[in-house]
């Protein structure tokens, strides 16, 4: 039993954390010394307050990675061939690896047959499953690694140590679980890619972005023949099912329900008036409904997430003043198919005067260059 009053370590390191200065009185004179001749306590603030990282080794509580892990694996070969070409061989980095379904393309690739591939996933569910994958055999390549780490943390990577970075679907969500303000988040996330690029390096990111004039106001039409119209939203963290009673309500009565969940898990305005069967709204927002809606069986953990935080001119934007330069093949893109079969069939898009406008791009695709 410890005497009382005595300090265990772990208590001097909550103290660490905590940046109370106390902690350097009870700490011995060498390892004061050691902690600020290499700014230890900044580092163990950084990584015991960890801005994303939940209890569990992920984002939030309350996502199903079965459904989440799926849809990565369904997704890897689309997004593959989309940037396969601009992909350097050397060391190639896949930050928010997921499954690892990607690395498995680009170790089929002969191109990289030499190339470090490396994996760095912050939830604990699909780091085992990167880590299963490989002690499976299912990457003939010897040289890949995968690493659960919070890239939001301290640097990774050496400086100019890495030739291709990858970030697949992932920018949205540096946006959207940013601890203080977003923009900067995401930026100082920019300057560390710059930083761990090598010369002649390349930053792939494909992930959604919000539409080229965000602040637009527009007139949404919802179908309401298509479901359930409640009176008012649920508070659906009291329900044993979410995905269930989501999945029943009409378009119209899910956007009331988004509306709810959103402004309170992203804190985001999401401001909106109704007039008739009219909703009047920033595009912006639109969007953010429109390609969530039927997120159904992620409901909570996805309206956490603001995909139409920036637009495509914005995140350029945050690489070129991190020091990259974008290839011309950088663009911004619409997922028509999503167009076609999940929005346009129970929601229309118009000015104030009636006028119908063009659904506006959904994706992005940034190429920047060190």
């Amino acid at each position: 039993m410890e005497p009382e009053g005595v300090l265990r370590p772990w208590d001097v390191l909550l103290m660490v954390a905590a940046g109370n200065d106390e902690w350097r009185a009870v700490a011995h004179p060498a390892t004061v010394d050691v902690f600020e001749r290499y700014a230890l306590d900044a580092h163990v603030q950084r990584c015991v307050n960890d801005p994303v990282v939940g209890d569990d080794g992920g984002l939030t509580t309350t996502r199903d990675y079965k459904t989440y892990a799926d849809a990565f694996e369904t997704a890897a070969d689309r997004k593959w061939q989309q940037i396969k070409e601009f992909v350097r061989p050397g060391r190639i980095l896949d930050i928010g690896c997921a499954t690892g379904a990607t690395l498995q393309l680009v170790d089929a690739d002969p191109r990289f047959h030499e190339s470090d591939l490396i994996g760095v996933e912050v939830a604990r569910h699909l780091y085992a499953e990167c880590e299963h994958k490989k002690e499976q055999g299912l990457f003939r390549n010897p040289n890949v690694y995968f690493y659960q780490r919070n890239m939001l943390g301290s640097a990774v990577f050496p400086a100019r140590s890495i030739d291709t970075t990858l970030t697949l679907a992932l920018t949205h969500e540096i946006w959207s679980y940013a601890d203080g303000s977003r923009a900067e988040t995401v930026q100082r996330f920019a300057d560390a890619l710059f930083a761990h690029t090598a010369p002649d390096g390349v930053w792939i990111n494909s992930d959604v972005c919000g539409p080229a004039e965000p602040e637009r106001s527009v007139v949404l039409r919802l179908d309401d023949s298509d479901g359930a119209n409640p009176a008012e939203p649920l508070e659906l963290e009291s329900l044993d099912d979410p995905a269930s009673y989501v999945g029943q309500l009409s378009t119209r009565a899910r956007f009331f329900q988004f509306a709810q969940d959103f402004r309170r898990n992203a804190n985001v305005p999401f401001e909106y008036a109704v007039q008739g069967d009219r909703l009047v709204l920033r595009l912006a927002d639109a969007m953010d409904f429109l390609t969530r809606k039927d997120y159904v069986d992620n409901w909570l953990s996805e309206t956490h997430e603001q995909f139409c935080g920036l637009n495509f001119a914005g995140w350029s934007a945050v690489a070129e003043r991190a020091g990259f330069h974008l290839d011309p093949s950088s663009k911004a893109w619409r997922n028509n198919w999503v167009i076609d079969n999940r929005i346009a069939p129970v929601a229309s898009l118009t000015s104030s005067t009636g006028d119908p406008i063009d659904w506006p791009d959904t994706h992005q695709l940034l190429i920047a260059r060190r």
